[in-house]
């Protein structure tokens, strides 16, 4: 019975393509706590701490034991999967391919070693595509909090990974509507601007591409106190490199006031 784990979004299992009862949000966090790491045992301590933090039951080893059961029960006729109990430790037993979070930082490997950019660009859709929402999505505890902010960082570095293949095969007009939604998300981030100035200006729409770099350029100075980076002035250069053009000696004009 093929089986499917998802933490990339509500966490889920699918086992034949029919998804499986997992019970409430706590039940759900033992579940994403063992499956972060397939095939490696959790001690029993480490497994409370990361279910609920610094505010565990009073008796957290039968409340424990009542949510393996559980889960146990409800992939009980899945052979691809298991809940195994060892020496004051559990473990998830299933091929770390049936684990989307591990899926997906497989398949950004990849996309990082290809040698040609369409076969980067094709990975890494594959791997942005495995994303439903927020990872963990509606379990709050701190450890997966944690676990959450540091595989939305790998998301939003993928994407602009993601992005520079894109740009380096000429298809800069299909990213702007991406681009433009990550850069209102993320106005100060200097390597989502610089990606949007030269898909703006590879576009033909130079006139926004310089706008978009003035704006970017004063939030800036005046929400950090600094100047452009080495990325996007490098963007702003290309933009300004065709001399004489009248866009260009606009701008320059302006800079100059």
């Amino acid at each position: 019975m093929a089986v499917e784990i998802r933490l990339l979004g509500t966490v889920e299992v699918f086992l034949d393509g029919r998804r499986a009862d997992l019970g409430h949000a706590r039940q759900r966090c033992v579940l994403a706590a063992l499956a972060v790491e397939p095939n490696q045992p959790v001690g029993f301590d480490q497994l409370v701490a990361r279910v609920w933090g610094d505010r565990p039951p009073r008796r957290p080893r039968p409340s424990l034991y009542g949510y393996l059961y559980r889960l146990r029960q409800a992939l009980v006729d899945a052979e691809d999967v298991a809940l195994v109990r060892r020496t004051g430790c559990y473990e998830l037993v299933v091929d770390p391919d049936a684990v989307d979070l591990r899926r997906f930082e497989w398949l950004v490997s990849a996309a990082r070693r290809a040698g040609a950019d369409a076969a980067r660009l094709a990975l890494f859709d594959e791997a942005l595509a495995l994303w439903r929402g927020e990872a963990f999505a509606g379990l709050d505890t701190p450890w997966l909090g944690a676990l959450r902010a540091v595989a939305e960082q790998h998301r939003s570095l993928a994407e602009a990974d993601r992005t520079d293949a894109a740009l380096r095969l000429g298809r800069g007009g299909g990213e702007l509507a991406r681009l433009t939604a990550r850069s209102a998300a993320h106005p100060l981030d200097e390597r989502v601007a610089a990606q949007l100035v030269l898909a703006l200006h590879r576009a033909g729409r130079t006139g926004e591409a310089l706008a978009h770099y003035q704006r970017v350029r004063r939030l800036l100075v005046d929400e950090l106190g600094i100047d452009p980076g080495g990325a996007l002035r490098a963007a702003h250069r290309e933009v300004l490199r065709p001399e004489g053009g009248p866009l260009a000696a606009d701008h320059r004009a302006l800079q100059d006031r």
